[in-house]
């Protein structure tokens, strides 16, 4: 059984840093060995592969469309954006 959570915008603005993670990701700092390799050291090739698509939604949310009114997700994928989010805000 899969549980997923519906987060209101003002929840998705509070609980997850869209803004830092696509600063983070098209800015400088992606590009550098140091970053790389706790990159590949900290997350799984699976979480990687997920943080892709994240990115990607960082980027639509911050600078495209901006947050929905709600979204759906898994409580996993809550905690990989989380994590996310406190790797970009240490790089």
């Amino acid at each position: 059984m899969k549980v997923m959570l519906i987060l209101s915008r003002q929840e998705i603005n509070r609980m997850i840093p869209y803004a830092m993670i696509c600063e983070t990701r098209f800015g400088s700092a992606w590009g550098t060995g140091r970053r790389r390799r706790r990159w590949l050291a900290e997350f799984s090739e699976k979480e990687r592969e997920a943080a892709t698509r994240m990115f990607n939604q960082s980027h639509q949310w911050y600078l495209t469309t901006g947050v929905p009114d709600e979204v759906k997700m898994t409580t996993k994928t809550l905690d990989l954006w989380q994590k996310l989010g406190a790797f970009c805000a240490s790089v």
